[in-house]
């Protein structure tokens, strides 16, 4: 069986790949040029991506306090992805991949049928209850999910590849490693 090769910390993320923004594309050297840079990729469709932002949104303030700039990344055109995330109250950046350049490049893994279902009821119950709508997938239903935090040399300083469509990434983790990228300038 063949292991998928996936970037970790201390790999260089490629920030020549651009991604579309209202305004045009924009590549990720461009955005870590500013500070460090938090890139999630996630689904429009699914409510534990949905929950994944909002959690990402609540900790935006600590997280561009230290410099650093939230950015999730969707397969959907740009004015879909607009739409959508003014509609849940996302004020952090949303954007579109939709030729999954950005998605390949990063070795995000597709989910296997298995590892995608394999979680608990529960999980999904929680995320409803919490503001997530399941909707009619407008992407690959088994398209994998990550979140990388990218420091301005490009190198990846916090890695999270979901292991099932429940697993949403820590964002203790995640500010805490934006937080240890402030300290080392």
């Amino acid at each position: 069986m063949e292991v998928p090769v996936v970037l970790d910390v201390g790999d260089r993320f490629p920030v020549d790949v651009a991604v579309a923004y209202p305004g045009g594309d924009v590549s990720i050297a461009q955005l870590i040029a500013a500070g460090p840079v938090v890139v999630a990729f996630h689904r429009l469709w699914c409510p534990f991506c949905q929950q994944a932002a909002r959690d990402l949104e609540r900790v935006s303030d600590h997280l561009a306090a230290a410099g650093a700039r939230v950015v999730i990344v969707y397969r959907d055109d740009i004015d879909t992805v607009c739409t959508s995330c003014v509609e849940r109250g996302l004020t952090v950046d949303c954007v579109s991949d939709p030729r999954q350049e950005l998605e390949r490049a990063t070795e995000v893994a597709r989910f296997s049928a298995g590892r995608y279902a394999m979680f608990s009821p529960m999980r999904l119950i929680r995320v409803l209850r919490a503001g997530s709508r399941a909707g009619k997938p407008t992407s690959d239903v088994l398209q994998g999910r990550g979140t990388f935090v990218v420091g301005r040399d490009g190198r990846i300083a916090y890695a999270h590849h979901a292991v099932t469509a429940a697993d949403i990434p820590s964002v203790d983790d995640i500010v805490a490693a934006v937080r240890a990228l402030a300290v080392d300038r």
